[in-house]
């Protein structure tokens, strides 16, 4: 467990950005003197202004005493490695289908916004009915505390991509063929910052495999570090299984993060299998929704903390479903019902289905932009 992955001293962000902003600024004015209608960026004063936050926040205006350092957290950095790796994959099978790659980076960058957004929301959903978690509206936007549910991720990610496709006449099933393997590759290396951190934490087990989640200031060669609360899993042993306030460690607990992870990274592989042989445009979309949608609720029986909201079963008190297994057999429900209706589709008419072998809007007019050029110059003539 690392929750922090590193400090980052933050005299020094304050130089860099100061610097930063200079050199830019100096960049725009020579451009500026060679071309005076060049517009001057607004970068170099996001810059400064990021200098000065930095100097209210954590210098509080004064060099003479020692400034609080940066937390650079492991989950974020999962996260952020997760987009970024997303985004050449994205990018990579876009320029396989035919899709304007400046279209589809747009639509990704909208989608990672929306998807963050509609994981915080789910939580935000969750926490508001268990009684045992005091939030309000004001606790939504505290992103730094933590708290994102993947499911909700997917569905704004979804209702992103919708719009996106909608707006720029892209078929939808063609960009999900094509954002699906990097939704389930981000969530194998999204997880790894789960386990880092110590949230999403198993169940008690006495499997080989089992892990352990250290206590308030409990440490394992400066790496694994409870900090000064100890770890979830440490804190939900002792407040409701009976573990000693004195123990070091949690009891052993199903790793669940890195079977989320395994889970991801088998998809990942699966969907690009499907992509090399795949028939008709929707299946390595449909692979994705019903692979998460049966390995998440599976997962989700050996997960024991507290933030994923759990339900009781309608007409049953014995019966209890976590959110997350409960999107996952309605999208797997769904998915079945749009794979019978797709491949009776193809089976009418294979070629209206095939969806990668037809360049997007954009990409047909920048194809056919040198002929129209080369018949204007015809004319001319």
């Amino acid at each position: 467990m690392r929750p922090i992955l590193v400090n980052v001293p933050s005299k020094l962000l304050f130089v860099l950005a100061l610097v930063g902003a200079l050199a830019l600024f100096v960049r725009d004015l020579i451009l500026r003197k060679r071309n005076p209608k060049a517009e001057l960026s607004s970068t170099p004063l996001y810059l400064a202004g990021g200098a000065m936050a930095i100097l209210g926040k954590l210098g509080n205006f004064s060099f003479g005493h020692p400034w609080n350092p940066v937390p650079i957290y492991s989950y974020g950095v999962m996260l952020g490695t997760s987009l970024v790796i997303g985004w050449f994959v994205a990018m990579k099978f876009a320029g396989e289908d035919q899709i304007d790659q400046q279209e589809a980076g747009t639509i990704y960058m909208w989608t990672a916004v929306w998807s963050i957004i509609g994981s915080r929301v789910l939580w935000f959903i969750n926490a508001l009915t268990d009684p045992t978690q005091n939030v309000s509206l004001i606790d939504l936007f505290k992103v730094w505390q933590g708290g994102l549910v993947a499911y909700g991720g997917m569905i704004g990610g979804f209702l992103a991509s919708w719009y996106g496709c909608h707006k720029r006449k892209i078929p939808l099933l063609k960009w999900a063929d094509v954002s699906a393997p990097s939704v389930v590759l981000g969530t194998g290396i999204t997880r790894i910052g789960c386990f880092l951190f110590g949230c999403d934490y198993g169940a008690r087990t006495d499997a080989p495999w089992a892990v352990r989640f250290p206590g308030p200031n409990t440490t394992l060669h400066g790496i694994i570090s409870g900090g000064p609360n100890g770890s979830p899993a440490w804190q939900h042993h002792v407040h409701d299984l009976g573990l000693a306030h004195a123990a070091q460690w949690s009891y052993p607990i199903h790793p669940t993060q890195l079977y989320e992870s395994l889970a991801g990274l088998f998809l990942f592989g699966l969907l690009l299998l499907i992509r090399r042989y795949r028939t008709f445009s929707g299946q390595v979309f449909l692979a994705w929704v019903l692979g998460y949608g049966i390995l998440r609720p599976l997962i989700e029986h050996f997960r024991d903390d507290e933030d994923r909201g759990v339900y009781t079963f309608p007409f049953t008190e014995s019966l209890k479903f976590s959110t997350s297994q409960y999107i996952g057999g309605i999208s797997v429900i769904l998915g079945l019902a749009l794979l019978v209706a797709l491949v009776r589709r193809y089976r009418r008419d294979p070629e209206s289905l095939r969806l990668w072998e037809t360049p997007t809007l954009a990409t047909a007019d920048a194809a056919s932009a040198p002929d129209r050029s080369a018949n204007r110059r015809r004319k001319r003539r």
